[in-house]
């Protein structure tokens, strides 16, 4: 169920959505390059969605890549931008290329408590078991002009549903 649904309504499925699949993944240079295909079958009605990474999170054994801020945490004082949103015309599909470094590096959990920080490195190979989770909204972005909140939290109330594929 989106968050635009009401009670009783389940997910209608004459509501617009937008639809992916994970195309490719190659490594190149220092970077991992992932191909996503976006495809909405709406004839009506314009999808926009939040275009470039906002996030890359290791989940036990699978990379999670989020176009999305939801569930995103924001450091007091830290600069919130808002992400590039695109679009995706009615009854048309296309290839969203992204970058990714081809590691990420995280804080471990150590099993007893010490003093010092430990950090992990976790390698993305194109064989890796690869989420990629896109926020969309079939309304145009556009700024509150009424006052300043963070961009995080600005374009999570836009959001009206993800679209989730795996590889």
């Amino acid at each position: 169920m989106s968050k635009r649904d009401g009670p009783g309504q389940g997910g209608r499925r004459d509501r617009p959505r937008l639809e992916i699949d994970i195309d490719w993944v190659r490594r190149r240079g220092d970077t991992v390059e992932l191909g996503v295909r976006l495809h909405n079958r709406n004839p009506e009605r314009v999808l926009h969605y939040i275009s470039e990474v906002r996030g890359i999170v290791f989940d036990t054994d699978r990379f999670v890549v989020r176009l999305t801020d939801e569930g995103r945490e924001l450091i007091p004082g830290a600069v919130g931008r808002l992400p590039a949103i695109g679009r995706i015309d009615p009854g048309a599909s296309a290839v969203l290329a992204l970058r990714l470094p081809s590691s990420i590096v995280r804080m471990r959990t150590p099993t007893v408590p010490t003093a010092e920080v430990e950090l992990e490195e976790h390698q993305l190979r194109p064989d890796a078991d690869i989420e990629v989770v896109i926020g969309w909204s079939d309304t145009p972005y556009y700024p509150d002009p009424r006052g300043r909140r963070e961009a995080a939290g600005l374009t999570r109330d836009w959001e009206q549903d993800q679209a989730r594929a795996r590889r």
